[in-house]
């Protein structure tokens, strides 16, 4: 009753999940071109994850697991019946790889060539973080087919996603949480396992023993995916940014329902991994171009962003590629060899940045 009259009342003053405002781009998430500015890219299309094991990079794109090779050139290693949704290197040199049709292969170490499934379907794998013997699983949401239908949970205001423990041993899965909206990336500490939660735009610890996540970070400025360790915490990318447009939008199902049914995928009012490829999207006209020329603080659809984290999962340092950018739709991070490495897929290319370890002084 009293979380009724508070959703009401949220309604009426247009506060809490009724505001439509958007944190600024500011302190640690200060915008800059360091991602546009990256000395090295390589055309990768439709890559999405990246993982290092044994001292090997590795990419995924659709169906197809590929190995930057001693030349600095991207090869392909292996391809699956389906779609690579997500990979995490294990404890003994071996890689988990998630596949669209909701199997978990592992390629090399002890469980090489085991292959899982769990009894209710993972329809939806969008990220997954190994710890010992164990791997932990997130499913997006049981509404939607796959990963690529994340557009229409997040405009259905979609909360069906959980996470699983899986045994690598025995095969035997386990729930850890449920009712998340979204969950998009995983890491395990020493105290337990974090997800990012995109729709609710927040990092949550996930507790066992309570029914309610523990807020790490809250009100992030952009949609947060998959999480990856780094030298001195954590590296978290985000897939899309938020915009006051689209927060409007998620509340007035009407609208919603009828642009689900009535309008192309492509030109709705939702967040995406490119924007601005069509004059028929919204937000390519008025302010938006000036002279012809997108300008780099207008307002966006997509955009590059990849957040440092401290132990706490706290900012302190990010890279962007603003409106105007080349490297939109970062779906990946990790360190490897003292460089950076980011896996844009909206654009389609991986590009490596300065030694992981000079991070602290970038603006």
């Amino acid at each position: 009753m009293i979380g009724g009259l508070a959703l009401l009342l949220d309604n009426l003053l247009g506060r809490g999940d009724a505001a439509v405002t958007v944190p600024p781009l500011d302190g640690a998430l200060r915008p800059n071109r360091r991602l546009d500015e990256a000395p090295d890219r390589w055309a990768l299309p439709d890559v999405d994850s990246l993982a290092v094991v044994a001292d090997r990079l590795h990419a995924s794109a659709g169906p197809t697991l590929w190995t930057l090779n001693g030349d600095a050139l991207w090869q392909p290693w292996q391809t699956f019946d389906h779609a690579i949704v997500a990979l995490a290197p294990l404890q003994d040199d071996g890689l988990a790889i998630a596949l669209a049709d909701g199997e978990i292969v592992v390629e090399g170490g002890r469980w090489s060539g085991r292959r899982y499934r769990a009894a209710t379907p993972w329809r939806c794998i969008t990220a997954i973080a190994a710890h010992a013997s164990s791997l932990y699983v997130a499913n997006g949401s049981a509404d939607v087919p796959g990963p690529d239908d994340w557009q229409i949970d997040l405009l259905q205001r979609g909360a069906s996603g959980s996470v699983w423990r899986l045994d690598l041993d025995s095969g035997a899965t386990t729930a850890v949480a449920a009712g998340l909206a979204y969950p998009a990336g995983l890491a395990v500490d020493e105290a337990g396992v974090v997800c990012a939660e995109a729709w609710r735009h927040r990092l949550v610890r996930l507790d066992t023993a309570s029914a309610r996540p523990q807020v790490l970070h809250a009100d992030l400025p952009g949609y947060p995916g998959r999480i990856a360790p780094a030298q001195d915490g954590w590296w978290l990318a985000l897939f899309a940014p938020r915009s006051q447009l689209v927060e409007f939008v998620l509340r007035e199902p009407g609208y919603r329902a009828r642009m689900l049914a009535e309008v192309p995928r492509p030109y709705w009012i939702a967040p995406k991994l490119r924007s601005g490829r069509s004059f028929y999207e919204p937000l390519q006209g008025g302010a938006v171009k000036q002279l012809g020329q997108l300008k780099p603080w207008a307002p966006t659809l997509s955009a590059g962003l990849c957040v440092a984290l401290d132990r706490s999962f706290q900012p302190h340092a990010s890279l962007h590629s603003r409106a105007d950018g080349r490297t939109h739709g970062v779906t990946a991070v990790v360190e490897w060899q003292r460089q950076l490495w980011v896996a844009a897929r909206g654009d389609g290319v991986v590009v490596q940045i300065e030694s992981a370890s000079d991070r602290t002084g970038m603006p």
